[in-house]
Protein backbone atom coordinates (compact mmCIF):
# COMPACT_ATOMS: atom_id res chain seq x y z
CA UNK A 1 0.00 0.00 0.00
CA UNK A 2 2.56 2.37 1.12
CA UNK A 3 4.50 1.92 -2.64
CA UNK A 4 1.27 2.73 -4.29
CA UNK A 5 0.94 6.00 -2.38
CA UNK A 6 4.28 6.81 -2.96
CA UNK A 7 3.53 6.56 -6.92
CA UNK A 8 0.35 8.42 -6.73
CA UNK A 9 1.86 11.05 -4.59
CA UNK A 10 5.06 11.25 -7.11
CA UNK A 11 2.39 11.13 -10.32
CA UNK A 12 0.58 13.81 -9.05
CA UNK A 13 3.87 15.97 -8.46
CA UNK A 14 4.83 15.34 -11.34
CA UNK A 15 1.98 15.81 -13.40
CA UNK A 16 1.12 19.15 -11.79
CA UNK A 17 3.88 21.14 -14.10
CA UNK A 18 7.08 23.13 -13.48
CA UNK A 19 5.76 26.55 -10.89
CA UNK A 20 6.79 29.89 -12.20
CA UNK A 21 8.22 30.60 -9.03
CA UNK A 22 11.95 29.91 -9.36
CA UNK A 23 12.49 27.98 -5.83
CA UNK A 24 9.74 25.76 -6.06
CA UNK A 25 10.53 25.43 -10.27
CA UNK A 26 14.06 24.40 -8.84
CA UNK A 27 12.27 21.51 -6.51
CA UNK A 28 10.56 20.51 -9.28
CA UNK A 29 13.78 20.03 -11.59
CA UNK A 30 15.57 17.96 -8.87
CA UNK A 31 12.21 16.26 -8.54
CA UNK A 32 11.86 15.41 -11.69
CA UNK A 33 15.46 14.35 -12.26
CA UNK A 34 15.82 12.11 -9.81
CA UNK A 35 12.50 10.39 -10.61
CA UNK A 36 14.04 9.62 -14.21
CA UNK A 37 17.61 8.76 -12.66
CA UNK A 38 15.47 6.21 -10.12
CA UNK A 39 13.76 4.81 -13.03
CA UNK A 40 16.80 4.51 -14.94
CA UNK A 41 18.51 2.40 -12.03
CA UNK A 42 15.21 0.46 -11.73
CA UNK A 43 15.99 -0.64 -15.73
CA UNK A 44 19.82 -1.37 -14.39
CA UNK A 45 18.76 -3.06 -11.15
CA UNK A 46 16.11 -5.35 -13.45
CA UNK A 47 19.20 -6.46 -16.28
CA UNK A 48 21.41 -7.12 -12.75
CA UNK A 49 18.55 -9.53 -11.55
CA UNK A 50 17.82 -11.37 -15.17
CA UNK A 51 21.67 -11.65 -15.40
CA UNK A 52 21.85 -13.41 -12.07
CA UNK A 53 18.89 -15.77 -12.57
CA UNK A 54 19.74 -16.99 -16.30
CA UNK A 55 23.10 -18.46 -14.49
CA UNK A 56 20.66 -21.42 -12.53
CA UNK A 57 19.46 -24.22 -14.36
CA UNK A 58 15.60 -23.95 -16.04
CA UNK A 59 14.30 -27.01 -13.81
CA UNK A 60 15.01 -25.33 -10.51
CA UNK A 61 11.56 -25.19 -8.38
CA UNK A 62 11.03 -22.09 -6.96
CA UNK A 63 11.66 -22.90 -3.56
CA UNK A 64 15.02 -24.04 -4.62
CA UNK A 65 15.90 -20.65 -5.86
CA UNK A 66 14.41 -19.23 -2.66
CA UNK A 67 16.86 -21.15 -0.68
CA UNK A 68 19.45 -19.84 -3.17
CA UNK A 69 20.04 -16.62 -0.95
CA UNK A 70 21.18 -14.58 -4.15
CA UNK A 71 22.63 -11.44 -2.65
CA UNK A 72 21.38 -8.09 -3.92
CA UNK A 73 23.28 -6.50 -6.91
CA UNK A 74 25.22 -3.77 -6.36
CA UNK A 75 22.69 -1.43 -8.24
CA UNK A 76 20.27 -2.28 -5.41
CA UNK A 77 22.22 0.24 -3.66
CA UNK A 78 21.37 3.08 -5.87
CA UNK A 79 17.86 2.14 -6.69
CA UNK A 80 17.13 2.14 -2.49
CA UNK A 81 19.53 5.41 -1.83
CA UNK A 82 17.00 7.26 -4.45
CA UNK A 83 13.88 5.84 -3.22
CA UNK A 84 15.00 7.07 0.40
CA UNK A 85 15.53 10.80 -1.39
CA UNK A 86 12.33 10.39 -3.15
CA UNK A 87 10.45 9.56 0.17
CA UNK A 88 11.59 11.57 1.77
CA UNK A 89 10.07 14.33 0.00
CA UNK A 90 7.24 13.01 -0.26
CA UNK A 91 6.51 11.68 3.24
CA UNK A 92 7.97 14.30 4.69
CA UNK A 93 8.41 17.30 3.12
CA UNK A 94 12.21 17.15 3.41
CA UNK A 95 13.68 18.11 0.08
CA UNK A 96 17.92 18.39 -0.38
CA UNK A 97 19.27 21.04 1.55
CA UNK A 98 20.44 23.38 -1.05
CA UNK A 99 16.58 23.28 -2.44
CA UNK A 100 15.08 25.15 0.54
CA UNK A 101 14.56 28.81 0.18
CA UNK A 102 16.61 30.31 3.02
CA UNK A 103 19.63 28.22 2.35
CA UNK A 104 18.85 26.75 5.57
Amino acid sequence: MARKHFRDTLCAMLGAGEPADPHKAARYRWLRETTAAWQEAHCRLNEAWDRALARPPDDISDEELEALELPDPPEQAEVDALWEQLNEVIQNDRWPRRLYFGGI
